[in-house]
């Protein structure tokens, strides 16, 4: 399966700040030093060339140019799968148990 993703390198000019979306992204600093500030979290992130950091869906970020910077921004692709929810299986237990009202069948 191919999917197309969309990459954007944002040229940040010396103390420059820029809002960055919701959605899991990775942010990868390509020149320069980057102040990540994230919504609702103590920590502080900074990165510098090479170094990158990922955010979480439904995480809001900023980005504060500690120089001339570029930061590029990655679309992270999530591959696992979310776990079926409890309530699928229990019809199922009481059809095995014979809890329906149903006499249980009784191998001679």
């Amino acid at each position: 399966m191919k999917t197309d993703t969309l990459t954007v390198d944002i040229n940040m000019p010396h103390k420059a700040m820029q809002s960055i979306p919701q959605g899991a992204l990775r942010l990868v600093c390509r020149e320069g030093s980057v102040w990540i500030t994230l919504d609702h979290e103590q920590r502080d992130v900074v990165l510098n060339p090479g170094e990158h950091f990922t955010t979480r869906p439904q995480q809001r970020a900023i980005a504060y140019a500690l120089e001339s910077s570029v930061l590029r921004l990655e679309p992270v692709v999530c591959t696992r799968r979310a776990p079926a929810p409890r309530w699928r299986w229990w019809p199922q237990r009481l059809r095995g148990s014979g809890a329906r009202g149903g006499a249980t069948p009784v191998a001679a």
